[in-house]
């Protein structure tokens, strides 16, 4: 039970406490590192407990995939909180992988989603998109731009998130 309906808060969870942390930098930084524990503990728990299931066909074999690589990811953003002189290459790094990879697997198994294929697809272009106006916030320093950026990741990630339920019949 907790493998199927964790996903479905913890994602949106996730890039709220982000949103929040990089646009409010006032907000304490413990939450978000502690939220990267917690993520950290429960990829990780996600991943060795659903493997085998995982490879039973492509799509799941392709979310298996970008899970257990998000486990180092994710791990990246949390020693980005001891390690302060590689803060932000590690952070960015972790912040990169988890704006473009999901989008990335939406695209690859876009064509398996049946009557989401479609919307899938987009969510694929919209981590890009996401990845881009994200970087290209954070370089201009243009706080609107950024944000954009990481409202497009949580709301098309979100969604994906949804609908995979919603096949699954968990929702």
């Amino acid at each position: 039970m907790i493998r199927e309906f964790t996903p479905i808060a913890l994602i949106p969870a996730a890039w709220i406490m982000t949103f929040l942390t990089i646009v409010y930098p006032g907000i304490d930084s413990y939450w978000i590192r502690h939220m990267h524990y917690f993520i950290l503990i429960f990829l990780a728990g996600f991943t060795l407990l659903s493997w085998g299931r995982m490879g039973e066909n492509e799509v799941l074999d392709i979310w298996r995939k970008v899970i257990a690589v998000g486990v180092l990811f994710t791990g990246l953003g949390a020693v980005s909180f001891t390690v302060e002189s590689y803060s932000g290459l590690l952070s960015g790094a972790s912040l990169g992988y988890w704006l473009v990879v999901p989008g990335a697997g939406c695209y690859l198994s876009s064509g398996e989603m049946r009557a989401y294929s479609r919307g899938y697809r987009a969510v694929g272009y919209a981590g890009f998109a996401a990845l881009v106006l994200s970087l290209t916030g954070i370089t201009a320093g243009v706080d609107a731009v950024m944000s954009l950026g990481l409202s497009v990741a949580a709301v098309s990630q979100a969604y994906s998130i949804l609908i995979a339920a919603r096949m699954d019949g968990n929702i």
